[in-house]
């Protein structure tokens, strides 16, 4: 029995991925942040429904629900074969706003964005790293969304300090994580993966300075990811690839 996890379930690309994995896996963990500070602290929240979907209510940041939900994993299955984090922020409100100039930079921020964007990863991982040694796939895959913007040779346009530095550190903690279950997942594969410009709120307020044609729905973006991560080989553990599937430099 196939089982994947995805994060980041309530965002635009995160969604989603859940409704094409339902099609490729026989279990899907949808999992998103509570509703409320009153389901916080009850987390996680463990809900099954129809068709092999099952809804997750966690916080990504915290290492005791991590925890529970990979035994509880664990415990059902004894394996995972897929996961994403597709968690990120830009924007939020008026605290968080891409920084057009240095003098924007603000430290509250900087922290609140490497946190949701590079440190979900490595939480994810330092507890379902096991369950995907586990899966009987001839590969297992570990995939986190990235951007471009995150690769430090690509940078022709500066700004966006606080999330140019988060997926830089994420693309880092993949690029770690790659050489790491080389030795200890001989079975794994761990990539970063860069959707393009997608039509979700993360880019609605950048929209106007795409190109034509270079903005994707949320469906076509997910479907060329999927392409990817369905045809990936253990070769291509420690890569970073775009929608396309040309591979970005670090």
């Amino acid at each position: 029995m196939s089982i994947a996890v995805i994060f980041g379930a309530n965002g635009g690309i995160g969604q989603e991925f859940v409704k094409q994995a339902l099609k490729r896996h026989a279990v899907v963990f949808a999992c998103s942040r509570p509703h409320s500070s009153e389901a916080a602290s009850k987390i996680p929240t463990i809900k099954a429904l129809e068709n092999g979907l099952v809804k997750v209510e966690l916080n990504p940041l915290d290492d005791h629900h991590l925890k529970k939900f990979s035994e509880h994993v664990n415990n059902q299955y004894g394996h995972v074969d897929l996961i994403v984090n597709a968690i990120g922020i830009l924007h939020h409100s008026e605290e968080i706003q891409p920084e057009k100039r240095i003098e924007d930079f603000d430290l509250t921020s900087f922290i609140n964005v490497m946190q949701t964007n590079a440190a979900t990863s490595a939480l994810i991982a330092k507890h379902f790293i096991k369950l995907l040694k586990q899966s009987n796939t001839q590969t297992a895959i570990f995939a986190s969304i990235s951007a471009r913007v995150g690769s430090i040779s690509d940078n022709r346009l500066g700004g966006w300090y606080s999330y140019r530095a988060s997926k830089a550190a994420l693309n880092q903690v993949i690029k770690t994580l790659s050489i790491e279950v080389a030795r200890r997942n001989k079975n794994t594969a761990v990539i970063a993966l860069h959707p393009g410009t997608t039509d979700t709120n993360l880019s609605k307020p950048f929209q106007q300075n795409v190109k034509p044609g270079k903005l994707f729905s949320t469906e076509y973006s997910v479907r060329k990811m999927f392409q990817i991560i369905d045809n990936l080989f253990l070769e291509d553990n420690g890569k970073f690839f775009a929608w396309d599937g040309s591979t970005i430099e670090w």
